[in-house]
């Protein structure tokens, strides 16, 4: 894009094809998401057959770390994609060279950081987990393989960035799927090989390095060399624009991390063996699903809002708001409700009578998440505005009122103390959203948009839940996958009319459909 050339109007070729990268990008993302999802909801049960359950409990405790030491980004990321997509718009190409190489060398040490942390974890295996004598080395192998990797994942994160900036979601996404595919294939291979545990661990942490070049190699759409964007070169100033804003979304992640990736950690120290870990990687491999799919929405989401904030169109962010939470709700809404339904089935046929007790858990979960995503669009909007102070307290209060909730109830509870944890730390951050930053920071209507955006569709889908329930208790069904089948199939039905009678007016569904296929005006 020349920095001469003018962006296209609302209602333009421009708008559409926004709105076509916004929705493809949106399409690969819950793809990879998916396959990613089936992948190890197929091989969860499969692993934990094959190498038991509390060695199993052991790759579940290395990708909590792994994960909780995310929290090392200070924010960059969200900060990053924000500006980089700022000044594609405008095309200063120059900037983002600066930038982008000063984020190489910042990754960089921040990879090398992680590295040291891990090695260093390797050592004190037992005093931080209830590892027993013969865990403890497999637990000090696992930790000298995050080691390694470490540095090439976070430096990878500079070209995502960049891409996610250009609109590029949808081939990221690809990459994303042909991963999952090679995830799915080392976890067969690994069982079907008889691979020890830190085998399989070892391929697996390999082939989330292999989408890597891919990134690179993409990284040609833009107008200037791979070598200006990535070669290594420190600009402090160039940098500290991007970095003042990153810290106040440092803070916000820091408590959304701690409370959300330390409450594994804390069952790993407080309940009753690695088992624990166990029974919370398989409720949350299926709750993580609507998770995903947030983040997909979020990562779409986050270049489009950027650009609204900067062009100052309030009208057009109220409605891009208003009817991105209408949609992602309707979408939440039925896989969260159809997966409470078929619970019990669900985790019956996934891993057996033993972890049947799960049910009311992983409701429960599905419910939090629910609530959690629908505020997807908002969290968006928020974080382009830059005005994130009050998510860092907000964070802080929700962060240290539920974690104590995880450490009491370890005992009694099990993975049921995390679960009420995450319950608690979420209602206190929606109610900070829908209290303080929806009406006096988005000058937005927040009562309109819970009680015509996402209540509806949370309305319709419990009452799709209890006639399906009652439906399919008068039918006579075998159990496992024909009661799966039928109840989803009546509830979607049900869901549906639900939908067409009360929530999507005939014009709705002309513009979304005509917003989709590029013949609208467009408004993402």
């Amino acid at each position: 894009m020349n920095p001469n050339t003018t962006v296209p109007p609302q209602g333009t070729v421009g708008g559409s094809h926004r709105a076509k990268q916004v929705f493809a990008g949106s399409l690969w993302g819950i793809l990879a998401k998916i396959l990613d999802a089936l992948a190890k909801f197929i091989t969860i049960p499969l692993l934990v057959g094959f190498y038991g359950k509390a060695d199993y409990g052991l790759i579940a405790l290395a990708f909590s770390l792994n994960a909780y030491l995310r929290l090392m980004d200070l924010g960059f990321n969200v900060g990053a994609v924000r500006y980089f997509s700022m000044w594609t718009a405008k095309g200063e190409w120059e900037k983002i060279g600066n930038v982008s190489r000063s984020s190489v060398v910042f990754y960089g040490v921040i990879g090398l950081a992680n590295a040291v942390i891990f090695l260093g974890m390797s050592a004190y295996g037992q005093q931080l987990f209830n590892l027993t004598d013969a865990q403890v080395p497999l637990y000090r192998q696992m930790m000298y393989i995050l080691a390694f990797s470490t540095v090439l994942n976070w430096l990878s994160g500079v070209a995502v960035q960049l891409l996610s900036a250009k609109d590029e979601l949808a081939y990221v996404n690809r990459v994303t799927v042909v991963s999952s595919i090679l995830n799915f294939t080392v976890a067969l291979l690994a069982i079907q090989l008889h691979w020890t545990l830190i085998t399989y661990f070892a391929w697996y942490t390999l082939t989330t390095l292999i989408p890597i070049p891919f990134y690179i190699w993409r990284l040609r759409v833009f107008p200037i060399s791979r070598s200006v964007l990535l070669a290594p070169r420190w600009d402090g100033g160039a940098f500290r624009e991007i970095l003042t804003y990153s810290l106040a979304i440092f803070l916000m992640g820091l408590f959304q991390l701690t409370a959300n990736n330390l409450r594994p950690l804390l069952l790993g120290k407080f309940a009753n063996g690695m088992e624990v870990l166990t029974d919370y990687r398989v409720i949350q491999t299926i709750a993580m699903l609507i998770v995903a799919f947030g983040g997909v929405f979020m990562q779409v989401l986050l270049p489009s809002t950027s650009k609204a904030y900067a062009e100052g169109d309030h009208q057009r962010i109220e409605r891009m708001v208003f009817e991105a939470t209408k949609y992602i709700s309707i979408f939440l809404s039925f896989m969260v409700f159809v997966l409470i339904l078929n619970a019990d089935e669900i985790l019956l046929l996934y891993m057996g009578n033993d972890y049947s007790g799960l049910s009311l858990w992983l409701s429960l979960w599905l419910l939090t998440v629910l609530l959690s995503m629908h505020n997807t669009p908002v969290a968006s909007l928020v974080l382009s505005t830059g005005k994130t102070r009050f998510l860092v307290y907000s964070s802080a209060v929700a962060c240290v009122v539920s974690l104590p909730i995880t450490i009491i109830f370890a005992p009694s509870l099990q993975v049921g103390a995390a679960v009420v944890g995450y319950l608690v730390y979420m209602v206190l951050q929606i109610g900070f959203f829908y209290s303080y930053y929806i009406p006096k920071v988005l000058r937005l209507d927040g009562f309109r948009l819970f009680t015509r955006a996402f209540l509806p569709a949370a309305i319709g889908g419990v009452s799709a839940l209890l006639i399906s329930r009652y439906a399919t208790g008068q039918l006579t069904l075998p159990h496992g996958y024909g009661m799966v089948i039928a109840s989803s199939v009546i509830f979607a039905v049900i869901y549906v009319v639900y939908l067409l009678i009360f929530v999507l007016k005939p014009a709705a569904i002309r513009e979304l459909k005509e917003t989709l296929m590029g013949k609208g005006n467009g408004n993402a």
